[in-house]
Parts: C-alpha cells; sequence; structure tokens
C-alpha cells in the first residue's frame, strides 16, 4: 500500500460514532484494498480520488453493523421499548454520518437512497430517549427536506440540500 499523499486533495470522515472493533474492521479492508489512508484519533483521512470507493466501504460496514444490531436485539425478550430506543440511536448516527456525506456530495446516488430508507425508518418513530420531541421533529423536517430538495422536484436542488445537510448534522452532532 502506497502512502496517502496529504499534498493532494483529501476527503475525511468523521467515524466517533463507530466502535473501535468497526473502525479496525475498515482499516483492514483498505488495507486489503490498498486504499491509501490515515487515522487522525477517529477521522478517516483518504485521498479524494477513491472517495466514492471509501463511500462504498463505509455503507457495506454501517449496513453490516445495523445487521448485527438487529440480530442482538432479538434476544427473545419482548421489550419492545429497549429495541425502539436502541434503533432509534443508531438510526440518528446514521442520519448524523450521511448528513455530513450529502453536505460534501449532494449528487452521491447511495446517500440518498439510505436517506430514503432511513426517513422511512423514523417516519413513525418517537424521539430517543434524551432528545426532546422538539428536536426530535426538527431532525425529521430536515431530512424530509434534504430528501425533497434532492429528489423531489423536476431538477435536483443540491446547494440547498448541502445546506441543510450541514444543518442537520449540527443539530444531530449537539445531540447524539
Amino acid at each position: 500500500m502506497s502512502e496517502l499523499d496529504l499534498n493532494a486533495p483529501i476527503t475525511e470522515w468523521e467515524l466517533d460514532e463507530w466502535t473501535p472493533n468497526a473502525r479496525a474492521e475498515l482499516t483492514t479492508i483498505l488495507i486489503e484494498s490498498g486504499i491509501a489512508h490515515k487515522w487522525e484519533q477517529t477521522v478517516l483521512l483518504v485521498a479524494s480520488a477513491v472517495e466514492s470507493e471509501v463511500e462504498d466501504i463505509l455503507d457495506e460496514i454501517e449496513n453490516n453493523i445495523a445487521i448485527n444490531d438487529s440480530d442482538d436485539d432479538d434476544d427473545g425478550d419482548d421489550d419492545d421499548e429497549d429495541i425502539d430506543a436502541a434503533a432509534d440511536s443508531k438510526v440518528l448516527g446514521q442520519l448524523s454520518a450521511l448528513a455530513q456525506r450529502i453536505s460534501r456530495n449532494p449528487s452521491d446516488t447511495n446517500s440518498i437512497r439510505t436517506l430514503e430508507r432511513l426517513l422511512e425508518e423514523i417516519d413513525g418513530a418517537s424521539a430517543p430517549g434524551e432528545t426532546s420531541e422538539s428536536v426530535w421533529r426538527q431532525i425529521k423536517d430536515l431530512a424530509g427536506q434534504i430528501e425533497e430538495a434532492l429528489v423531489g422536484g423536476a431538477q435536483s436542488d443540491e446547494s440547498t440540500a448541502m445546506d441543510l445537510a450541514g444543518r442537520l448534522f449540527a443539530i444531530l452532532r449537539a445531540n447524539v
């Protein structure tokens, strides 16, 4: 694997919501894929030229984490409140990462599909444990506005989507 050229355009992802095991799995996949990278604590740095490839890897790992989390929750208990709270917390982390990606690249079709899936997931969901109902409504409203800007009209409004995604990321960062 070649060394990451810090003088070339760099893309970064803040992965502080990921577990150390998930970040280690990501590192292994990046090495196996021959993708030069660098970690600065929980921030992953890669050359912008391979951003879409890394996005695909991140999405794959996030989807695997979500699947494993839902498998772990299926322990035979019928305590729906605990399962709903865990699902909401997971969705907030996914929305945060997604908002950050959209604020950087609103034309990424994987991000748009993920946003649509997450909006379906949170549609009837109540606010997570420590999130107020007003903040939860604001999060859902901003996510819906982002989707509307990207896929709602005849032509997408990427600059509006980027602005809304930045606002959503700031709210989620303060509340996740």
